[in-house]
């Protein structure tokens, strides 16, 4: 509740085309009844994958627009992202996380590595420190001690540079977020505009609003530099009474933190998104008369809508995709 009311959110997630991946992703989010999301771009055609990312700004900045700024939105990409918990468990973490500031900050993704932006620009150091523990990761938290493989440097980084792909807020906050950097954009030479994390980092180095990052994964556990940061355990492991054996979910932990996190966010190298699906508590339940009820609601039923309020059905976006089996590699022609 927000003054009283229940949180007017809405859930975005902007996507030019179906793919696989986010049918896994649309998937899980459906099971855990999240609203169905709006399609920023759907349709649209661009040059290449690195435009397509960039105009994520453009788009998401006119829905913005058309949105009441005493709203909230939840945006989130679209290939990478899986929703572990329930939506009301997302959103009452996001107000529990909210509450000291009255509900009015925008919260993204943390991430353990400023990228892309220069690493002696704003985005990467004239941001607060992390409010995890100084000793995180040991002796070697932030870098303060080499590590034996250098490969392995940024694991034990406190996670508190800026991700885009995961934020939610007042769309008040969210409009002046990206009306600045569609403006740098706009004013940029053609060569560096490539990546919308640049843009929206740079806006969060300038520090003059109502944005912050999700230091412990309350919300939001991105996997960069973080695999080894999770651990699956039952649901239920650390209260009393236990739940039957057969009511006990397993699910990915933040042991770092702590945490329990709504969302998994695999950025950066995919390889754990085939190896972790089966471990999630959709897979593992599948044969569960509960799970099949849900799933069968989320083939026949589910699916998303275009900005124009066109209602594309899971039919239209995954036809008879099965997320628990990805399709055969092909390798690209020529």
């Amino acid at each position: 509740m927000v003054n009283g009311k229940p949180l007017d959110l809405e859930f975005l997630i902007p996507l030019t085309s179906s793919h696989f991946n986010f049918c896994r992703s649309l998937y899980t989010a459906l099971i855990n009844d999240y609203p169905k999301p709006t399609l920023i771009n759907w349709g649209k055609v661009f040059a290449d994958a690195p435009q397509a990312r960039v105009r994520k700004i453009n788009g998401i900045d006119e829905y913005l627009h058309r949105m009441r700024p005493d709203q909230y939105a939840l945006i989130m990409d679209g290939f990478d992202v899986w929703y572990q918990l329930p939506y009301h468990d997302l959103v009452s973490h996001f107000l529990e996380l909210t509450e000291p500031v009255n509900y009015d900050v925008a919260v993204f993704g943390a991430d353990k590595k400023c990228w892309p932006n220069e690493l002696n620009s704003p985005a990467c150091i004239n941001i607060p420190e992390s409010t995890l523990p100084g000793n995180s990761y040991g002796p070697w938290t932030d870098g303060r001690q080499p590590v034996m493989n250098p490969r392995e440097r940024f694991n034990y980084n406190r996670p508190r540079w800026l991700n885009s792909g995961n934020m939610i807020g007042p769309v008040s906050i969210l409009r002046e977020i990206y009306d600045r950097a569609n403006y740098s954009i706009s004013h940029a030479p053609p060569e560096e505009v490539y990546s919308d994390q640049m843009y929206i980092a740079e806006v969060y180095g300038q520090q003059d609003l109502n944005m912050t990052v999700d230091y412990k994964s309350d919300l939001f556990q991105t996997m960069t530099f973080s695999h080894a940061d999770v651990i699956f355990l039952e649901d239920d492991l650390f209260t009393y009474p236990r739940k039957a054996a057969s009511n006990r979910r397993k699910l990915a932990f933040n042991k770092v933190s702590g945490a329990l996190p709504p969302v998994l966010h695999f950025n950066g190298p995919k390889k754990a998104m085939d190896t972790w699906w089966p471990q999630m508590w959709w897979s593992r339940e599948r044969d569960n008369p509960d799970v099949i009820d849900k799933s069968r609601q989320v083939y026949e039923s589910g699916g998303a809508f275009t900005i124009d309020g066109q209602f594309l059905s899971w039919n239209d976006l995954c036809g008879n995709a099965d997320v628990h089996n990805p399709p055969p590699w092909k390798p690209e022609t020529a």
